[in-house]
């Protein structure tokens, strides 16, 4: 049973502020500053849920979040761990992994027929007869994972921080509190980060908590920036130290880090050590002088060292009878308790929580029982090394303290604390100093040196030799080594005779290590057993590769801030003004229609119309190299293009697929003006000047999407309006089809391009990006009386679909080659070399399996995006994009088909839910198939 005990000092909880949350079907007081845990132990609560694959009953254990004993559904989220989520006023929390109750599981049947489950055995079962496995599997999923994905969505913002601090100290325990502290007082910007609610770590166990709040304040007044509750989580390349905090993501680079990760208390090896009632010291020391609760009335400590008769002492002083086993066979036993040397926990004994203890000397197989309802383990803390690996350090035995330390630090980096093996609070509050001081005096700052030299002695300072309890025990019984995921001794011993030989091995067939905890709470038993089952020392078992995160992150952390990036154009309001309905394409805001797009293509079709293209992608490539930049990006030929020609061009990867297409103008002899999709720009701009930096051609390549606006001036009476605007000739002689040219328009010196997309007599205009309104005001003034009208990229697309002309990402996809699209002309096989043209050659002579095509259907149903082509009542393809079309007067579209399909002609259906129609192939374009209007 657990009891509130009286106030005393240091205490975490507020006695006068008094709280209830939910707990499944009661109600639970508690006081501000518990935690979850501590509410409910303090309220009798032994069994905190039920264990993965078999489904025993567990109970708080480390109060660290380092182990899975204590995962329940708080407010809907899974998985919270109640030993340090805070208590709240009002909130609903229920155990997990059990049906219809934690208390009364019905599941529990399955501990019984834990013979059935060896090792990968949904590898050896129920594979014959070959039926068996489909039937089984959806009941044995339906038994794995833990907690029930919330359905309510999750609306929390969470921010993405960037942080460029001196110092980045890793831990507020008593090393990081010193090191942050030295480091700050010398001058360096540092920041503190702490997984925990509270700087202390292991101190905050301590009764007086004089040493813990003297560091934690000289950290403060240094100047120090402490961030709790945020938990460094991976260590990537350059030294990026990823964090997660309450509702943000952290991404920090310091130019040094001071690791002081500390170390994890870890169990024994027994039957029953996974019992409710089963704990290790500390998780004990934190109930008792964090939040009053004492947990056991007669308890049992297993000592390997005399820290652990400090818990023992803090037992009896709140009123438990405890009796000490102790590893040792010699030592000064304190007076007090009764001590049984030389001896061991063999086993323990309880259904739904310890009711006791059998104790003997290593190997024997029965011995004295002690009745307990508490059973301490005080023997080893393994270091946090998981951080300290990812960031490159080598991990060397310790012979001394048997744990794996840092043997070589990378640069600007140090270890402190007990992850450097440090036993005592004075080492390691010593090494944290020294690490503050050699950090700033690398930084420039002053230090005392005579203080330097004081301070490696003191961080040498070692504790009480290591006496680590057995193995395993020789008792019979379930010895668990990974209470995550329910691996015992036996299972290691069985995976291991099946040649599963190595951490790494074993960590894969048996999931040891890779449950809730990442081998927090296991490693040190799931390394010694598999050395023992492989016959090699504990030194010889080196740790499986640490790999973040080390601790859990929530995806929408990881998601960082749900910001959109929002570009407008400079003629945005312009649009506004107009009433135009806008659309992402991609990071930009755009009209989607002004009136109704039909109206819209009736303008441009039978007058003029003026749509706002200022975000399409534009680069400017220029320099003595700047032909072969762009005949090795392209397939088709530039090296024949004319100053003042334009040429359309699709860019392919180095395995023949579109990446994007557009038009490139040549400008000068070296220079040229290339456009891209709006939804492209910044991936082909790594694309470029990544092949251009490798291939180290003297070309440079500047993005000019922001620099210039653009609007397309397209329809029978474009050139009246532009005539209107400008000195330049511009008739069908002096700006021919495909011409680009520098001239004036309405005062601003611009770049004109004849090109027509929508299928009509077009002019481009691009222009400094500043004058956009006024190019927009003066065009549509002009234009006022021959009709002009604005259209959006609903109407755009409706006329660029009259004339087949692609979307790259929308008509193509990751495996799409200009063979099959229909752009087959434009590959120059004759070149030297372009990305792309072995895969291409590769291509043509095996020929395409598909095609893109037109189709018409009937003016009825509409076919959306995505619907299925079928013939003879199979899938063969899908339907890219769809329309109505007023000037061809039916439905229009292109598809992807077979290539015995791809002719004039040919029918086939479409079909999407219950709908269905019956296309027919038409490979010119709907309309204007000789592009008379075009070049008029």
């Amino acid at each position: 049973m657990s009891d509130r005990l009286p106030e005393r000092l240091g205490e975490a909880i507020r006695r006068d502020r008094r709280i209830s949350f939910r707990f499944e079907r009661r109600t639970i007081s508690a006081f501000e500053g518990d935690t979850v845990g501590s509410a409910v132990a303090a309220a009798g609560v032994r069994i905190t849920g039920r264990s993965f694959k078999y489904h025993r009953p567990r109970g708080l254990q480390c109060m660290t979040g380092s182990c899975p004993n204590c995962l329940m559904q708080i407010d809907g989220i899974p998985n919270v761990r109640a030993c340090t989520e805070p208590a709240r006023e009002g909130m609903r929390v229920e155990r997990q992994n059990a049906w219809p109750s934690v208390n009364r599981d019905i599941h529990g049947w399955l501990n019984t027929l834990s013979f059935m489950m060896p090792p990968g055995f949904y590898y050896k079962i129920f594979q014959r007869p070959r039926w068996a496995w489909p039937f089984v599997e959806p009941f044995i999923r339906s038994k794995a994972g833990l907690g029930k994905v919330p359905h309510e969505p999750d609306h929390r913002r969470r921010r993405k921080i960037d942080l460029h601090p001196d110092v980045l100290v890793i831990g507020a325990g008593a090393a990081g509190l010193a090191a942050a502290a030295e480091a700050a007082k010398a001058g360096a910007a540092v920041v503190l980060l702490e997984q925990g609610r509270e700087a202390g770590g292991h101190l905050l166990g301590d009764a007086s908590g004089a040493t813990r709040s003297g560091l934690a304040r000289q950290a403060l007044e240094s100047g120090v920036r402490f961030l709790a509750e945020t938990a460094a989580f991976g260590v990537f390349g350059g030294m990026l130290v990823a964090a997660a905090g309450p509702d943000a993501l952290y991404r920090i680079r310091a130019t040094h880090v001071i690791f002081a990760t500390g170390a994890v208390e870890q169990s024994a090896v027994f039957p029953g050590n996974d019992l409710p009632g089963v704990m290790v010291s500390s998780g004990v020391e934190l109930l008792l002088h964090r939040y009053g609760v004492l947990p056991g009335r007669r308890a049992v400590v297993l000592a390997a060292d005399n820290t652990a008769y400090s818990t023992a002492w803090s037992l009896r002083d709140a009123g438990a009878e405890v009796t000490v086993i102790d590893l040792r066979s010699e030592g000064g036993w304190p007076e007090g308790f009764p001590v049984v040397p030389g001896s061991t926990i063999l086993s323990a004994q309880g259904r739904r929580h310890v009711t006791g203890v059998t104790t003997g000397p290593p190997g024997s197989t029965s011995g004295k029982k002690v009745p307990c309802d508490l059973l301490v383990i005080a023997c080893v803390q393994v270091p946090s090394t998981n951080l300290l690996a990812q960031a490159g350090a080598r991990l060397a035995f310790d012979e001394a303290m048997q744990a794996f330390l840092p043997l070589e630090m990378p640069a600007r980096t140090h270890a402190v604390g007990a992850v450097a093996g440090a036993r005592t609070p004075e080492s390691a509050v010593a090494q944290g100093r020294l690490a503050g001081l050699e950090t700033a005096a690398a930084l420039g700052y002053e230090i005392d040196r005579a203080v330097v030299d004081e301070l490696r002695r003191d961080a040498a300072a070692a504790g009480d030799p290591i006496v680590l309890p057995p193995e395993v025990s020789s008792a019979s019984g379930k010895q668990f080594a990974c209470l995550c995921m329910d691996v015992t001794s036996k299972e290691l011993k069985t995976a291991a005779a099946e040649g599963f030989d190595s951490m790494e091995l074993l960590k894969r067939y048996t999931t040891i290590t890779m449950g809730p905890c990442q081998g927090k709470a296991c490693m040190l038993s799931s390394q010694r057993l598999c050395g023992r089952a492989t016959g090699r020392t504990f030194a010889e078992t080196t740790p499986t590769t640490a790999r973040p995160p080390w601790v859990p992150v929530e995806m929408g952390t990881l998601a960082g801030a749900r910001l959109t990036p929002r570009k407008e154009t400079t003629m945005h309001e312009r649009h506004v003004a107009a009433g135009a309905e806008f659309m992402w394409a991609g990071d930009w805001r755009r009209p989607h229609h002004y009136t109704s797009p039909e109206h819209e293509v009736d303008a441009v079709r039978n007058r003029v119309g003026l749509i706002d293209v200022s975000s399409l992608g534009k680069f400017r490539v220029k320099g003595p190299q700047s032909v072969e930049l762009l005949e090795r990006l392209y397939p088709c030929r530039f090296s024949d293009l004319a100053v003042g020609r334009i040429r359309y061009g699709a860019m392919l990867n180095d395995e023949g697929v579109i990446l994007d297409d557009g038009a490139v103008v040549r400008l000068e002899d070296d220079e040229f003006f290339v456009t891209v999709t709006t939804g492209n720009t910044a991936a082909l701009e790594r694309w470029i000047t990544w092949w251009n930096a490798d291939w180290q051609l003297d070309v440079r390549v500047l993005n000019v999407t922001g620099a210039f606006g653009a609007v397309n001036l397209a329809g029978p009476r474009a050139r009246s309006v532009i005539a209107a605007l400008t000195d330049a000739d511009v008739s069908g002689e002096a700006m021919p089809y495909m011409s680009g040219t520098r001239v004036e328009v309405a005062g601003v010196p611009s770049l004109v391009l004849r090109i027509g997309f929508v299928g009509e007599m077009g002019y481009e205009i691009h222009f400094p990006s500043a004058y956009g309104a006024h190019i927009w005001d003066a065009i549509m003034e002009v234009g006022e009386t021959g009709g002009i009208a604005a259209f959006g990229l609903e109407a755009q697309r409706i006329l660029r679909l009259e004339k087949q002309h692609i979307l790259v990402g929308q008509d193509t996809d990751a495996e799409s080659d200009p063979y099959e699209v229909g752009l087959g002309w434009m590959v120059k096989e004759d070149k030297d070399d372009f990305l792309g043209l072995r895969a291409l050659r590769d291509l043509k002579e095996r020929g395409p399996q598909e095609r893109l095509v037109g189709f018409t259907a009937p003016d009825g149903w509409l076919p959306p995006e995505g619907a299925s082509i079928v013939r003879d009542g199979k899938w063969v393809g899908r339907v890219t994009s769809a329309r109505r079309s007023a000037a061809v007067g039916s439905v229009i579209g292109l598809a992807w088909v077979p290539a015995d399909m791809a002719s004039d002609g040919t029918a086939f259906e479409i079909q999407f839910g219950g709908s269905h129609t019956t296309g027919t192939v038409r490979t010119a374009p709907f309309y204007d198939p000789d592009g008379q209007r075009l070049r008029a």
